[in-house]
């Protein structure tokens, strides 16, 4: 009998570590299932087991594994010589690790299920979730092929959400940064020039000093400075966290473009449980561990609770921000013509279809608008420094 640590989820939801004797790692997840706990979401390892060093796996390494399982379970292939040898060619360390684990572990009799919960420290929990709720629907092609495409369609939006925000952000940059160094560096120069010859300065001169001086022109540098550290910042820690995706939704443009794209993940993620026939509460709580946006992370889970206390999800959602009324209706109708997965199906592609335009308009007015006032202020800079001159010039020419 070998002794095994785990960690599972209850029926309230609450997370339990402990310790039991079973004589593989089979039986010991059919004991947590006895219990009453849910086996999908059990951490398992043998007492003494070092967790494999490397850290967790990416969300992109992540994604290609289930592509793997999902190429081999639809083509009808032997898991353990297909993961072995995936493991050789892929160029991803940590992945090819697991996968060599997982296949050894299918070598020597395991379940793909029981193998993927003793790597609970490497794989997020979704994925292991999904890939035991496609094992026990018989559908674990079809299962994991959606979710990789969900992580395709999740990663290209913010590609396009990246780059539809990098140039304005250069451009702001910028401008802010050359209006530092005018108020800085040249606008005092001018100035002086300007006193010494005791010249008469036209009105738009006069509004360029005014407005361009050395100390406007320090505060543009420190805006300069907080706004790259900002990005940065943000950049780094991504929108995971909750105050990083209450900012993004605060923001007048990146705010709206980035609800959509959450709302469209999770509607994605319902609809492919609930085909599967998982129950709602679970498919709640799966989503939950899915997402990438804390908020609506946390505001899935509150739900699951309050379905799992008999409410309806239409009732679950109601009152939570994170819900707009809209997905909360089609919920609704959803749950009474018992047609809920074709109701995150149609919201999915409802918010997907808003991400595209708010994209859209960004691109088509707000960057040309953008574009055109950044011209305007440097005609205007130069005209304002120039006429100056001009008429000094004529003036000592003539």
């Amino acid at each position: 009998m070998t002794r095994y640590l785990y960690t599972a989820i209850d029926k309230d939801g609450q997370a339990v570590r402990g310790a039991l004797e079973a004589a593989g790692p089979e039986q010991a997840l059919a004991q947590l299932a006895a219990q009453g706990l849910r086996v999908e979401a059990a951490g398992l390892r043998a007492a003494g087991e070092s967790v494999p060093a490397g850290g967790r796996l990416s969300a992109e390494e992540a994604a290609q594994l289930g592509m793997q399982v999902a190429d081999l379970a639809r083509d009808s292939l032997p898991l353990e010589p297909g993961l072995q040898a995936l493991a050789e060619e892929l160029p991803h360390r940590r992945l090819g690790s697991v996968l060599r684990r997982i296949a050894e572990r299918l070598d020597q009799g395991g379940s793909l299920e029981s193998a993927l919960a003793l790597e609970q420290a490497r794989l997020p929990e979704h994925l292991r979730g999904l890939v035991v709720a496609g094992i026990r629907s018989g559908r674990l092609g079809e299962v994991l092929e959606e979710l990789v495409l969900i992580d395709q369609r999740r990663r290209h939006l913010r590609q396009n959400i990246t780059l539809a925000l990098a140039y304005p952000a250069l451009l702001l940059a910028m401008i802010v940064g050359v209006f530092a160094f005018l108020g800085i560096a040249v606008a005092p120069h001018f100035a002086e020039i300007y006193r010494d010859f005791n010249m008469e300065l036209p009105p738009m001169t006069q509004l360029f000093l005014t407005t361009c001086s050395p100390a406007s022109g320090a505060a543009a540098l420190v805006i300069l400075i907080v706004f790259v550290v900002s990005i940065v910042v943000l950049w780094g820690l991504r929108p995971a966290s909750a105050w990083t995706q209450t900012v993004l939704y605060a923001s007048p443009v990146i705010g709206p473009l980035w609800r959509s794209h959450n709302l469209a993940e999770f509607s994605r993620m319902m609809e492919l449980l609930l085909a599967i026939e998982l129950p709602l509460p679970g498919a709640l709580r799966l989503t939950a561990d899915g997402l990438q946006a804390a908020a609506l992370s946390a505001a899935c889970r509150r739900a699951a609770s309050r379905v799992d206390g008999g409410l309806s999800l239409a009732e679950a959602m109601a009152g939570s921000s994170a819900f707009p009324r809209r997905l909360q209706a089609l919920a609704g109708q959803g749950e009474r013509t018992a047609t809920l997965g074709e109701s995150f199906r149609a919201a999915a592609e409802m918010f997907e279809g808003l991400a595209a335009t708010q994209r859209t308009f960004f691109e088509a007015i707000l960057l040309p608008l953008l574009l055109l006032t950044i011209v305007s202020y440097v005609g205007f800079v130069l005209l304002a420094l120039m006429l100056p001159l001009i008429s000094l010039i004529s003036r000592l020419s003539g």
